[in-house]
């Protein structure tokens, strides 16, 4: 037997075996952090400002309001949004907040209005300050192709259609140049993040007006039970959907980190 005849050979014996596990391996490896098994969709909250108000009333149709509050209503999301944004939005409810008893324009006979705070309420323990009836409506949008599911706007405007809460939306235009959640599934797949137990959130930063990825992994469960009744959460990165750039988590600086994430406004 030659000598290239032994090499071939010793190599189709040991080498060839291990070079197919090493294969095996490093599928398995990138299969592991394929994109496909981090989450796909998610869904943003939207804020919600308080109005201590001493009756309201719901509303499931816009038609149910005066004629000319509609047409802001729909003039100011037009201006938000873009007419194609627009066009897609799902109206789901919405409220007339009042410091007087409610009529809405109904075909349907009511015998009641909805006193949430009580009919025995003095007057002057509502806002004095802002010009009632308010109108607050709720819309979702569809941003499948961005990898968002549904994208909450809640607008407020007062009896003579000023805007006392604005959508929370970038008020510079990029409706249309929001980074899709793939990128972040790229860098989650650059850094080999698990997808294991991790969420991907979209949230909106008032303060720097734009709208943010986030990426974290619940490492436990809280449990009254416990030693803490919240989970223990580690937090990776977030990514900037208009610019891209990237902030990594501080624990000394986790208030620039989150910066109003939790979108609540309180009076």
């Amino acid at each position: 037997m030659t000598t290239t005849k032994r090499t071939h050979q010793i190599f189709n014996t040991h080498m060839k075996p291990l070079l197919y596990l090493v294969f095996i391996i490093s599928f398995i490896s990138c299969d592991k952090y394929s994109r496909e098994k981090y989450p796909q969709k998610v869904s943003k909250r939207e804020s919600y400002k308080h109005i201590n108000s001493c009756y309201s009333e719901e509303f499931n149709n816009l038609s149910e309001i005066p004629d000319n509050i509609q047409h802001k209503i729909n003039k100011f999301l037009i201006k938000r949004l873009e007419v194609d944004n627009f066009k897609k939005l799902n109206f789901k409810t919405g409220f007339i907040l009042s410091n007087a008893p409610i009529k809405i324009i109904t075909n349907e006979k009511k015998e009641s209005i909805t006193d949430l705070l009580g009919q025995d309420m003095n007057k002057e323990d509502c806002d004095t300050i802002l010009n009632f009836p308010i109108y607050s409506v709720y819309y979702e949008l569809e941003k499948l192709k961005l990898g968002i599911e549904k994208m909450g706007f809640n607008l407020m405007v007062d009896k003579n259609g000023k805007c006392i809460k604005d959508i929370d939306f970038p008020k510079v235009n990029f409706a249309n140049n929001i980074i899709p959640i793939d990128s972040v599934h790229s860098e989650l797949i650059r850094r080999k993040i698990s997808p294991k137990k991790l969420h991907i959130d979209f949230w909106f930063d008032n303060r720097k007006d734009t709208f943010f990825w986030a990426t974290s992994t619940v490492i436990s469960e809280g449990s009254i039970l416990g030693s803490s009744c919240f989970p223990n959460v580690q937090y990776h990165f977030k990514m900037n959907a208009k610019s891209g750039e990237i902030t990594e988590y501080n624990f000394e600086k986790r208030e620039d980190y989150f910066s109003r994430r939790d979108n609540r406004y309180f009076e």
